[in-house]
């Protein structure tokens, strides 16, 4: 086999590649009687600068950094990108070079583990009034196949004529000029609402050795099935807000001198009567392909090409093809790997970095967070539930995947000011569907009422007493080259000291538990 190098694949907490136990927001909720997720029951999704909580339905567009939030203790979140049912201790401080632009707090981590599939759950252990919040993670996938130690993320849009849509007219076209696919990828989409295995979209490629299908996740969206050639899995794009550029699968592992063919299916076979809450027949979309090839070496002039670095069919015939500023990206060097970006043969993953942030109300009064709250207890279950239809069946597996963005931590997440992330809706506003409201500050307001964000302004209903900022100490006040070159050891160190500071200035606590070995 070939020498393998690196390559970080970054997954935020919206993405169908995490499992939520035992349910998380969308239509799924229903079934648990909460059409919103309330987080006092499972998961929620939810904005880093959402205040105001909207009523259910296809045009609600969030803004900030997305995030899942719980309160249920023992509520799961894993990721099946097949740490093995082994206790994770290993933690570091957020400002970890993996996830320093996340804004999260803490990280979980797992390094050193054979090129193999692997499956990651991370377990809430919450007291009441104990807030906990998922940003997502990374997975390092090993990449070899060629020369050059360089990748080419090529994209290929819905538009290709290397798609075929069957049925034939089913498929609905949203084209720039009508405003429909604002968010989406060249702002063109493909969807169907016919649900069964016939509504399916297929393309073939090679030259790759690893692939990405984007969508959206909406609330009128539903369970689906992705074959890539004979490998199957199925996941499920139902959420309460409506977010463009999904990654809806990824798959490593491929050899770039074979064809593959990649089908999505609008349908189920665990699920041959799901539904959803907004129009009855669940929907799926198609917003592009993303293919990592390797970058060919430079040859010289008049030089032939080299063989196997043609284009995929229907694709882009340039050697490289970028996407836009506001598309989802993945990381190319590996920050803690140390390694440089390659393409794949074997789906290998070598580290998986889980942030997280535990946001601990001691007193109301005090409208702020007063201590962060780590205590992970390892998920024993075996099972491997289909966690996000209409329906629970058994024995499948989701996934997905756009970056992960960050903002500056410490302050309570419907408080943020940074605008990293902005997602606009590309559908006509409807009426939603009334539901009760949960249990949280964030109201519930009516359709005609919740603010429309087309310009990238947001309008905030700030609370009636915001929480106050934590002021980080002076042992993170370095400059980034520090963090660089610092060992995962150090970063604990910083992290303690800056927690061990803050508990002691705001409780009057002499000591805080010792964050590096709490299981």
């Amino acid at each position: 086999m070939d020498s393998l190098t690196p390559y970080n694949i970054s997954l935020n907490s919206s993405s169908p590649t995490f499992i939520y136990e035992p349910f998380r927001d969308g239509s799924a909720a229903l079934d648990h009687g909460d059409p919103a997720g309330d987080r006092r029951k499972g998961w929620r999704g939810t904005f880093s600068e959402v205040q105001v909580w909207p009523n259910p339905g296809i045009e609600n567009v969030g803004l900030g950094v997305p995030l899942r939030e719980t309160y249920l203790d023992g509520a799961n979140v894993t990721l099946n990108f097949e740490v093995d049912d082994n206790p994770i201790t290993t933690t570091a401080s957020g400002s970890d070079p993996a996830c320093a632009n996340s804004g999260a707090h803490v990280t979980v981590y797992a390094s050193g583990l054979e090129y193999n599939n692997h499956s990651a759950t991370l377990r809430v252990n919450a007291e009441e009034e104990t807030e906990f919040l998922f940003y997502g993670g990374v997975v390092t996938v090993g990449m070899s196949g060629f020369d050059s130690p360089n990748s080419v993320v090529q994209y290929i849009d819905d538009t290709d004529p290397g798609w075929t849509y069957e049925p034939g007219g089913a498929w609905k076209y949203s084209a720039p000029a009508g405003n429909d696919a604002v968010g989406d990828y060249n702002e063109t989409r493909h969807y169907v609402c016919g649900y069964g295995a016939n509504n399916n979209a297929r393309y073939t490629f090679n030259g790759a050795s690893a692939v990405q299908l984007l969508g959206m996740l909406n609330w009128n969206l539903g369970p689906y099935t992705i074959q890539l050639d004979e490998m199957i899995w199925v996941y499920n794009a139902s959420d309460l807000w409506r977010e463009s550029q999904q990654v809806l699968f990824f798959q490593a592992g491929l050899d770039p001198t074979k064809d593959y063919t990649i089908v999505l299916m609008n349908y189920d076979s665990n699920a041959p009567n799901a539904s959803q809450p907004y129009s009855g027949v669940p929907c799926t979309t198609i917003d592009a392909l993303v293919l990592i090839k390797a970058e060919p070496p430079s040859t010289p002039s008049g030089s032939s090409t080299p063989a196997g670095t043609t284009a995929p069919s229907g694709s882009p015939t340039q050697a490289k093809t970028f996407p836009p500023s506001d598309a989802p990206t993945v990381t190319s060097v590996g920050a803690i790997a140390g390694g440089v970006c390659g393409a794949a043969v074997a789906l290998g993953i070598i580290a998986l970095l889980l942030w997280f942030v535990v946001r601990r109300r001691r007193q109301l009064r005090l409208r702020r967070a007063a201590s962060y709250h780590i205590n992970l207890v390892p998920n024993t279950s075996s099972s491997r539930g289909y966690r996000d239809t209409a329906t629970t069946p058994d024995d499948a597996i989701a996934s997905s995947v756009p970056v992960s963005l960050g903002y500056a931590g410490g302050r309570s997440p419907t408080d943020r000011t940074t605008r990293d992330a902005k997602y606009f809706p590309s559908t006509p506003s409807t009426p939603g569907t009334p539901f009760h409201q949960s249990q949280t500050r964030r109201e519930t307001v009516s359709a005609e009422e919740r603010p429309t964000v087309l310009d990238g302004a947001s309008q905030r209903t700030p609370s009636s007493e915001p929480p106050s900022a934590t002021h980080p100490s002076s042992d993170v006040q370095t400059d980034n080259d520090y963090f660089d070159r610092a060992t995962t050891q150090t970063l604990v160190s910083v992290l303690n000291r800056r927690l061990h500071a803050e508990y002691r200035e705001e409780n009057e606590e002499p000591e805080l538990p010792d964050y590096t070995s709490h299981l």
